[in-house]
């Protein structure tokens, strides 16, 4: 089984623009958001030398955190798909999401049916730039079609890839919780109850979790909770982080879904969960990403 790669930061926009350069035949892509400047002329040099580009992005992003059904603004979709088209080669097939039952929030590309790139952040000047950007290229034809599936709006699944909406990603998390090691993660958004029961379940069973999130103002009563149970939870300061990882010891998550309950039932979204050795040299990469993020946290109280 083909090795995953992995890249860390603003190393990944030029990894992602130079497989999209290189592209010889298709390009589909699944994005929350588009919005740097490298990327767009990329896709758009794709689109005009005669690469089949396809594009699916979130119609309205706004909808992302509500409760019940996610019903599109129909106004906020016209003026995305407005936006995108004005910068978009108009030979890029764009499908713009409004659909009310699922929410895009994907971050992934398929090239040429042959490579597969799985981000945790969205290609735009923020995400490149934020912490916790990592991309996952997966090169093992059994994970790229699993990928494209996930794309095409299909049920996908496969040994290491995970894509939603769908019982696998939750199932497949719950299940790294359940490691009998002490655990690294890494999430921009960390509200599901279910998970939030698991970390404080696991402390009273004497793990020693490091759980990092992003925080940039007052802490939500959920990251007081987790902090009153024990759970050693950190924020790194005035910084909007973009990561979802878990780290299992044995096993790793990486990918769009964070650790909601929108990540993990209901929306698209696109990770990869694998052994720690497929990731080769990523893991120990990863590790000391987080090490070096976690020194400068600060620890959230109750």
């Amino acid at each position: 089984m083909a090795d995953l790669q992995v890249t860390l930061g603003a190393a990944s926009r030029a990894v992602l623009c130079d497989a999209i350069t290189g592209a010889h035949s298709s390009i589909d892509a699944q994005f929350y958001s588009l919005g740097d400047r490298a990327v767009i002329d990329v896709l758009n040099a794709a689109a005009k030398r005669g690469v089949s580009v396809t594009l699916h992005v979130e119609g309205d992003r706004g909808r992302y955190g509500h409760h019940g059904p996610h019903v599109p603004n129909t106004d906020h979709v016209r003026a995305t798909a407005a936006a995108y088209a004005s910068f978009l080669d108009n030979h890029i097939h764009l499908v713009v999401e409004g659909d009310a039952g699922v929410l895009e929030h994907a971050k992934a590309a398929v090239v040429d049916g042959q490579r597969a790139f799985i981000a945790t952040a969205n290609p735009n000047t923020d995400g490149f730039t934020s912490p916790g950007q990592v991309v996952v290229e997966d090169d093992e034809p059994v994970d790229v079609a699993a990928v494209q599936d996930a794309i095409d709006g299909k049920s996908a699944l496969s040994s290491r890839v995970v894509s939603g909406p769908s019982a696998q990603s939750r199932e497949r998390i719950a299940q790294l919780l359940a490691a009998p090691c002490d655990e690294r993660i890494a999430v921009e958004d960390l509200s599901d109850t279910a998970i939030m029961s698991a970390l404080i379940e696991r402390r009273a069973q004497g793990s020693h979790d490091e759980v990092l999130v992003k925080c940039e103002g007052a802490p939500a009563p959920q990251m007081r909770d987790l902090a009153a149970a024990g759970v050693d939870i950190r924020a790194l300061p005035r910084a909007h982080l973009h990561e979802k990882y878990v780290d299992a010891g044995d096993r790793i998550y990486i990918g769009s879904a964070n650790l909601t309950r929108n990540g993990l039932d209901e929306a698209r979204e696109i990770g990869v969960v694998a052994p720690a050795s497929d990731f080769g040299s990523g893991a120990v990469a990863l590790r000391a990403d987080f090490d070096a993020m976690w020194s400068n946290a600060v620890r959230i109280s109750a």
